[in-house]
């Protein structure tokens, strides 16, 4: 990832000798309970203690072009849905096609439409992008799956921190959601400053990102119908590639 290889390979370095040439595998290791991408970019996201996995698998998304709402093309899209008591962690791999990358900024993607509670654009090595806001029950794609899994998932709205990178070819981008249920809110008022605060603390601690142990022990892949009206605004909108000369 654009910003995640950089800590990942150290990691790769000693934990991934011997694996050139393997197949490339996303999605959860059974071993370890772990989302990871063996390759392009080499990560693991690691849940905190008490997460349980609730459900992995993999879809085909069509995602806009730009901002527009005629042209679209197909996504490749692996994710796995975690929760533990009061919260919930969703994360996803999206890999668009050769010649399009993914950016991260607000086109073609929800929070361009929800107010942003909070964001901050890391400038160090390792560091998200981060967006907290609220996604109205409407617009969330993953409730109705934690709910197919037989989970009791909070019905209303969710507040969520959205942590997100891509990587240095832009091609591949991950996201990581941390989801608690959305504080009841009279009209056009706030969170207060200092829940949000709270709730960033307790999205940090949520999850870590490691490098890859091989060998990894894939889980059969699943693939799972989600609407593109509701996937699509999470991933985002791809741009062209294009190469300026100078």
């Amino acid at each position: 990832m654009k910003h995640i290889l950089a800590c990942a390979a150290l990691c790769v370095v000693t934990l991934l000798g011997g694996c050139v040439g393997a197949p490339i595998y996303r999605g959860l290791d059974a071993a370890t309970g772990d989302f990871v991408s063996t390759s392009s970019p080499t990560v693991s996201v690691k849940a905190a203690e008490g997460y349980a996995n609730v459900l992995s698998g993999y879809t085909l998304c069509r995602v806009p072009y730009e901002n527009s709402f005629m042209n679209s093309v197909s996504a490749n899209v692996w994710f796995s849905l975690q929760e533990r008591e009061g919260s919930q962690l969703a994360v996803m791999l999206a890999e668009c096609p050769t010649g399009l990358i993914w950016e991260v900024r607000a086109v073609g993607v929800e929070y361009q439409r929800l107010k942003v509670f909070y964001e901050s654009n890391g400038v160090g090595p390792n560091d998200a992008t981060v967006r907290v806001y609220v996604r109205p029950a409407s617009m969330d794609p993953w409730t109705p799956l934690f709910l197919g899994a037989g989970k009791t998932a909070w019905q209303g709205d969710t507040l969520v921190a959205r942590y997100e990178w891509t990587s240095t070819t832009q091609k591949d981008k991950l996201v990581v959601e941390y989801r608690e249920p959305a504080p009841e809110l009279l009209a056009g008022m706030n969170p207060r400053v200092t829940d949000i605060s709270a709730f960033i603390a307790r999205s940090q601690k949520a999850f870590t990102l490691e490098g890859v142990t091989e060998p990894v022990s894939p889980v059969a892949r699943v693939g799972v119908g989600i609407s593109d009206s509701l996937l699509a605004p999470v991933v985002g909108s791809v741009s062209t590639n294009q190469i300026i000369l100078f």
